[in-house]
């Protein structure tokens, strides 16, 4: 069978390509989330690129974007659906790769800890993929930043720490939550973000009353 093949999209028959664009249709579901999958990321790596070539730090730059959408979407889930615990925050995450076409395996470990393994990553290659052209390292861990955001937005005391990635040389992509505070655990000091004060304006103050606190009287005018 021939294959349609092009940059940062997902493979897809040829005679169906042809069929589709012969007759003005919008080509099937699962082709549609794939691409916008991919297109993502490849938009994240090209980002980085771009940043290089002009001289900048890409992989900084592609990791502060990553980790401000990891917090808002975090953020939202958070106060939208009362996703709190560590288990909620690891079904999101999990949810977060499904999206990427990234498939995860999870285990519950004796400790209250869960652990989650990259079973399929068609970003980095590997396990019979070839992967995205030119994704390595930088762009992987800017995804990985995400990740982490995303969680601590969600519970700011579970930690999402890796012990094992591809891009480092690894066989897989292992994850690991546990909490920052055993004692807090997913208790409503460790779900939710302290409130930021907030400052007021100044208040006015008339020409009068700057110069009374300018020669360091606090009262009324003196008698």
């Amino acid at each position: 069978m021939k294959w349609l093949n092009v940059y940062g999209l997902p493979r897809l028959p040829l005679w169906l390509a042809k069929w589709a664009m012969k007759l003005g249709l919008p080509g099937p579901t699962w082709y549609k989330w794939k691409a916008a999958s991919s297109g993502t990321g490849v938009i994240l790596d090209e980002m980085i690129r771009a940043a290089d070539d002009l001289g900048y730090d890409g992989q900084k730059i592609g990791k502060l974007a990553m980790s401000r959408i990891g917090e808002k979407q975090g953020s939202d889930l958070r106060e939208q659906l009362g996703v709190t615990t560590m288990k909620d925050t690891v079904d999101v995450v999990m949810l977060a790769n499904r999206f990427f076409d990234i498939e995860i395996t999870l285990t519950e470990q004796d400790d209250g800890t869960y652990t989650i393994n990259a079973d399929r990553c068609p970003w980095f290659g590997g396990m019979g993929k070839e992967g995205v052209p030119g994704w390595d390292a930088k762009p992987c861990s800017a995804f990985s930043t995400y990740e982490k955001a995303m969680v601590e937005a969600i519970n700011p005391n579970v930690k999402l720490s890796y012990t094992e990635k591809r891009t480092s040389g690894g066989h897989t992509c292992r994850g690991v939550y546990q909490y920052r505070d055993e004692a807090l655990g997913d208790g409503p000091q460790g779900g939710v973000r302290p409130e930021m004060v907030q400052i007021g304006k100044k208040p006015f103050r008339t020409e009068a009353e700057k110069a009374l606190s300018k020669n360091g009287k606090t009262g009324s005018k003196a008698d």
